[in-house]
């Protein structure tokens, strides 16, 4: 490399997006709100879908409940030209997707343990990959977990396993909690939590985010970049 080589760190930022893990309690918003990323494609994991069935969204949305499915989606999204007409991806659940890759791993592993491992690397590979992605904001969606942190009960991303619950956070820009609050002057709305507290994990590593947001991504991911 050369000096002329180098970048501006402002241009990278804007280059690859912004990569976004959120979760939440059922019924809290996390999905229907996946319609407001700009111009998205969709891996859909859980059949759950009721809650978009009057989604504006054209043809953008893969099912994917077994693991062929899944790894055929993500060839697709990380090797085709296709896959560039796509400014966003929504992986509906990551949660979900590592319990296929478990139950299929098991039907060839006795070891559970091994399962799990050969799982987790799977799981792990792809979050990678989304975080490295150029050019796509990135939305994956997790189950809802309540665990004991030294006295304190706190809400945090789901996955199966020890690995992952611990690797995968880290490689995402923002986690954002989706549910239900009561905001004064307009009752209970679908809000976006950007900020922790002592009881919910949360992450804005722009420092441009409130600690509501509206459930608009697109509004948020170009806020995220003021």
């Amino acid at each position: 490399m050369n000096i002329n080589d180098l970048k501006q760190p402002s241009a990278l930022a804007m280059r690859l997006g912004v990569k976004a893990l959120a979760y939440g309690p059922p019924g809290g918003g996390k999905t229907p709100i996946s319609g407001t990323a700009p111009n998205p494609v969709m891996c859909i994991t859980e059949p759950g879908m009721l809650s978009m069935r009057n989604s504006p969204l054209g043809k953008c949305a893969w099912p994917a409940f077994d693991s062929k499915s899944i790894d055929e989606f993500f060839a697709w999204f990380f090797g085709s030209k296709e896959s560039k007409n796509f400014d966003s991806l929504v992986l509906d659940s990551a949660s979900q997707m590592a319990e296929i890759y478990i139950k299929d791993a098991e039907k060839n592993n006795k070891h559970g343990l091994k399962a799990y491992g050969e799982a987790n690397e799977k799981v792990l590979d792809i979050l990678n990959k989304l975080y490295f992605m150029p050019e796509k904001h990135i939305y994956v969606i997790c189950k809802q977990e309540i665990y004991n942190d030294s006295g304190i009960m706190q809400k945090r991303p789901f996955f199966p396993g020890k690995e992952v619950p611990i690797k995968a956070p880290h490689l995402f820009d923002a986690i954002l909690h989706v549910a239900k609050v009561v905001i004064p002057g307009y009752g209970e709305q679908t809000a976006i939590r950007c900020k922790p507290t002592f009881d919910i994990m949360a992450r804005d590593r722009s420092g441009n985010l409130n600690d509501l947001e509206p459930p608009n991504l697109t509004e948020l991911f170009k806020k995220a970049f003021t």
